[in-house]
């Protein structure tokens, strides 16, 4: 692995690491006046983005050792 793949992966794990751990982004909700929520009111996509990334950057460290 040359030396700027292997600092990329590690800019790219840093990345998504932090990018998970974002304090503002964690918000309690309120319960509905049923006592479960109707409708989900969330926001999902950035659970998506974050795993498919670190799914991505293991599946990308695995083949590239895989190849030695």
């Amino acid at each position: 692995m040359s030396r700027l793949a292997r600092a990329l992966a590690t800019l790219a794990m840093t990345v998504t690491l932090c990018a998970g751990v974002y304090p503002s982004a964690a918000r309690a909700q309120e319960p509905a006046a049923g006592g479960l929520p109707e409708e989900s009111s969330g926001r999902p996509l950035d659970g998506y983005l974050a795993t498919a990334a670190m799914a991505f950057l293991a599946l990308f460290i695995v083949a590239k050792s895989a190849r030695r």
